[in-house]
């Protein structure tokens, strides 16, 4: 749609032509209401097309109804990621830039809470953030957790506050590709729901105040993500110089000990085997559908996509095949 109307009324001037003012015929004289009501109207239709500046001979659209056309063809276009992730996620915090830094994964000061942040301080302070000293000690002694500000810092993220990072060059091609934008919300929305549901199946409850963020490196896949709970305990991908086992052993171990300090949590609340049985069955259709590798192409975070999903089934269920 060109945006412009043309009504086809302009196809002569106003008034009556040189030499008959004076002249008038009996059908003028009996010209019926009906008719000096056609003609008014065609008067007014002439004045709407005619140019700000008088008559142009060419149509013109007031700047009101070119407002309301040109909202009317903005609302035809594509959604942004941003848009569909919000329409999901309304609390979502959207960030680009490059997070594709391996401190994500191996740094227990790595800054993760702001990502939880709507504006610019993310950006400005992660994508040059740089570790200052040794890695802090994060863990508990004699059950008394102990970790740097910047972990503490996660506990003023509301529960199940969602954030994502996307690389410039893949927002680039995302404005430009409708379709692009659908497969990169697949694949965040997808992981959001399989990190999920495989932690809830190894603990049921232990996501109810979970919050997740996940990085979109430049090649479109998952370089980075991780999870935390509003009492600190975070989890992070590990990829690099790890071996997928040993990445997948430490985010266990990680993982297991802080579960023990909800375990008395999870007895208040009761939590009845069925409810795990629920949660496992659940984390199994998602395995067994088959669409993961599809989704998630073939690595998360530098890991063979193949490996975090074996990893996960022996997690949960062992050595069982399901």
């Amino acid at each position: 749609m060109s945006g412009t109307i043309d009504c086809g009324y302009l196809s002569g001037g106003y008034g009556v032509q040189p030499g008959k003012r004076t002249e008038q015929s009996a059908a003028a004289k009996t010209s019926s209401f009906q008719e000096m009501a056609v003609q008014a109207s065609r008067k007014k239709t002439d004045a709407f097309t005619s140019g700000p500046g008088g008559l142009t001979g060419m149509p013109w659209t007031p700047a009101s109804l070119m407002v309301d056309l040109t909202a009317r063809s903005q609302s035809t276009e594509a959604p942004s990621l941003e848009t569909m992730l919000k329409a999901k996620y309304p609390n979502i915090h959207y960030h680009v830039f490059d997070a594709g830094s391996s401190y994500w994964r191996t740094r227990n000061d790595y800054p993760h809470y702001l990502l939880y942040q709507d504006g610019d301080k993310a950006k400005e302070t992660l994508e040059s953030w740089q570790p200052n000293g040794s890695n802090p000690f994060y863990g508990s002694i004699d059950g008394r957790f102990i970790a740097p500000e910047e972990i503490h810092a996660l506990s003023h993220v509301p529960p199940g506050s969602k954030a994502v990072v996307i690389h410039p060059k893949v927002q680039e091609r995302m404005e430009q590709d409708p379709a692009y934008a659908e497969e990169i919300f697949r694949k965040i929305d997808t992981w959001f729901s399989f990190d999920k549901a495989r932690n809830e199946a190894i603990l049921p409850g232990s996501t109810w105040d979970m919050s997740q963020a996940v990085a979109i490196g430049e090649d479109g896949n998952i370089c980075n993500a991780c999870s935390s709970s509003a009492n600190g305990e975070i989890t992070c991908s590990r990829s690099g110089s790890d071996s997928a086992e040993s990445w997948w052993d430490l985010r266990i171990a990680r993982h297991a000990e802080f579960m023990k300090l909800a375990a008395e949590k999870q007895i208040e609340r009761r939590i009845q085997a069925s409810e795990l049985a629920a949660a496992k069955a659940h984390l199994a259709a998602m395995l067994n559908n088959g669409n993961l590798r599809e989704i998630f192409g073939d690595e998360i975070a530098g890991i063979p996509t193949e490996t975090v999903l074996a990893l996960t089934q022996a997690r949960v269920w062992g050595g069982m095949i399901i």
